[in-house]
This record gives structure tokens, sequence and C-alpha cells, in this order.
């Protein structure tokens, strides 16, 4: 069975500039040493230190079939690393990880002695890869093209797996294989060794805000605390409270229900509110407003109000989200420049007006937008501007 990675459904903020970069470089070193007829002397030796084989050995294959593999799956984990930092931390971070995984190896092999046998491949490097997409987007998935065959019966056909299933029972393949078969340095050992460095990497970023995971990442999702999971009122499993999972009850009491003024009420409901938003639990937050927007109008303080839109976006509540944003906007101009910029992707790519999304922009500072943002408005810009360069006018929005 044949399976290859051809795509992924993880949020892309950046064109895959080096993946593709990566990939064209590694077909022309292919054939630069195919032709050449001098293979060996890309190859990571293990009877000697050679730092120059740290690099050169990332960019040699055996064969086609070898080169084909890895261009697939440096394709699918590629865009999903880059489409998160960009391009020029993605290139980085695949140098960092293929050079002190060929380190480690060469420096092993020859304290152990070795005298000859060697390695090559981008595979660790990838593998790398694979172990960050682990930690900054489990729950996206890939898409897989999978080759199947057994004595006369063969099927092709494209397969959605999740990234944390995915490299999960890839590395833990990987590490059957090193155990009981290759018991050695072959490219199990290899693979482990890529993904041991990119799990580091991976977890360093996360832990040093270094990207922007929208609170998808391994640590929230294994906390419960991602999307939907975040409002008690609809996590499962282990995350769950046990006192809402068959509803909430509507039974009370006679002599616990107080007798309060309109105010009172009101403010309760307020606070209610508020704690919720400040614990995260934005769903059951966004729900209760709703009855507190037909009391008051706008009763959410600055923070809170933009701490939910966040919130919202992050748990694919788009449609809430955007009433909040444009709510932000108007009660706080001088400070909303990031939701301008949230609200001008959704203008563009929710509701296909290029035009509002150009509007909302001409309002923005990049000097007060995040590297994120900053990326986010420019891109909007450019495919906002191309729109309307080819005369796309803007849809009728239903909010």
């Amino acid at each position: 069975m044949i399976f290859l990675p051809i795509g992924t459904d993880a949020p892309l903020y950046h064109y895959p500039i080096t993946t593709v970069g990566l990939i064209i470089t590694n077909i022309v070193c292919f054939g630069v040493t195919v032709s050449s007829g001098q293979p060996d002397s890309w190859v990571l030796e293990f009877s000697h230190i050679d730092p120059i084989e740290w690099v050169t050995n990332m960019f040699a294959h055996a064969g086609p079939g070898h080169l084909l593999g890895n261009m697939f799956f440096l394709w699918g984990f590629g865009l999903i690393v880059e489409g998160k930092i960009g391009w020029a931390r993605t290139l980085c971070v695949y140098m960092i990880i293929g050079i002190v995984e060929s380190a480690i190896i060469q420096a092993i092999m020859c304290a152990g002695g070795a005298t000859e046998g060697g390695a090559l491949g981008a595979s660790a490097a990838i593998m790398g890869f694979m172990a960050i997409s682990l930690i900054w987007a489990p729950k996206n998935e890939v898409k897989l093209f999978v080759f199947f065959w057994f004595v006369f019966i063969v099927r092709a056909f494209v397969w959605d797996v999740t990234v944390m299933m995915f490299a999960c029972v890839y590395l833990a393949l990987d590490l059957a294989s090193f155990l009981i078969i290759d018991q050695g340095v072959g490219s199990a050992a290899l693979h482990l060794t890529g993904a041991l460095v990119g799990l580091g990497v991976g977890v360093l970023f996360v832990k040093r805000d270094w990207v922007d995971c929208e609170n998808w990442d391994l640590f929230a999702v294994t906390a419960g605390t991602y999307g939907r999971n975040a409002d008690p009122a609809t996590a499962v499993g282990s995350h769950a409270d046990p006192t809402l999972m068959f509803g909430h009850s509507n039974v009370k009491v006679q002599d616990e229900i107080q007798v309060d003024t309109r105010h009172s009420r009101f403010q309760k409901k307020l606070e209610t509110v508020n704690g919720l938003i400040d614990s995260g639990q934005y769903l059951e937050a966004s729900d209760r407003l709703v009855d507190l927007n037909l009391q008051q109008e706008r009763p959410l303080d600055e923070r809170r109000l933009g701490t939910l839109a966040k919130g919202l976006l992050r748990s694919d509540m788009h449609e809430e989200a955007e009433v909040l944003l444009e709510e932000y906007v108007d009660r706080f101009p001088d400070d909303a420049h990031w939701a301008r910029v949230r609200l001008a992707h959704a203008l563009l790519k929710r509701h296909k007006c290029p035009g509002a999304a150009l509007r909302q922009l001409k309002q923005v500072r990049l000097s007060q937008l995040s590297h994120e943002l900053e990326v986010l408005a420019k891109n909007v810009v450019r495919a906002a501007k191309a729109q309307v360069k080819a005369g796309v006018e803007d849809a009728e929005r239903e909010w």
C-alpha cells in the first residue's frame, strides 16, 4: 500500500514559497547527482565527521521513488508549517532540523566506531515537519492519495485523516521498525531522530509564542480547551463538566428564587457573561449575550468585547464574531486596527465584498499590527485589488 499527502485543510496564511522551492531544489540536486555519477560525495558518511555532509545529504536521494515519496510528504506537511510562519522561518527550521539530525547521527556512529555506511535523503527534516504539524495543528486533516493492491484487487482513493492520527501511527510504525527490524541506524532511526528534533522546535515555538496556532495546538487539544470543546456545555469525555452532560435543569425550588429589581437581575446576567468570557467559554457567553442585548444595547466593555470576538473566530463561529467585530470598530475606532483586518478578511473571503474589505483596511495602520496580522492585511489588500481590477463587484451582505 502506498499513501502520499497531497493537501491539507489547515489555514494557510502564507504562500508555500519555501516548500515549492525545496521541492524544486531536491529535484535539481537529484538530477545533478545522477548526471555526475558521483552521488556518494553527497552522502552522510558514518566513518567521519564532516559538517558539509550535514547539508548535502539532505538534498540527495537513492532513486526516483525515494525522491517522489519524500517530495509528496514535504508538500503535505510543508504547507502546514509554512502556512503558519512564512517562508523565511520555514527555511530556517527545515535546515536546522536536517543539520542537527545529521550531526547527531554522524556523531553517534563515529563514537560507535563505524567504518562504513551512510545515509541520505530529506526524510529526516520532513519527519521534523510532520512532528511540528502534530504540535501546531493536530486536529487539522491531511488529504492522502492511497494506492492499495492485494493479489488481483487494486484500489486507488483519496482519504482525509487528522494530522494527529497520521503522525502518531506513522511514527509508531517507525518506532516498531527501529526496535524489532532495524535494530540499528536504518531509515526508521533517521526518521525518529528528525521527528524528535522537530518536536523540540514545535514545542519551543508554541511556548515562546513564536507561532499563532489560534488555540488549536496539541496542548490546547489535550487540555480540552480548543474550539467548541472550550465550552463546558458541549465538551465530552474527560473534559466535560458532569453536571452539564445531560443539559441544564430548568427546575428551581421556589424558596431559592429571589426577588430582584430589573437592574440587579441585569447586572447578575452581565457578571455571568463576563465570567464566561474570562474563563474562555465563548460559545455560552455569546448565547447569553443575545439575551443581554435585548435588555441593554452593547453591554460589554472594550477588553471583553475584543476577547469574545477573537474567541469566536478561533471556534469557527464566524457570523457571531463578525457582528462583534463591527461593534468593536464602531465603538472603539482608535484601537480597532486588528478588528478591521479580521473584518476585512471576512468581507473578502466569506461575503465576496472586495470593495468593502479595502475600505476597512484604508483605516488601518500597519505599525499597530502584529506580524501575523500585517501579513494577513497585505494578503487581503492584494487579493481584493485583484478582484476589483477583474471587475468583481461587492455581493449583497446578509448581515
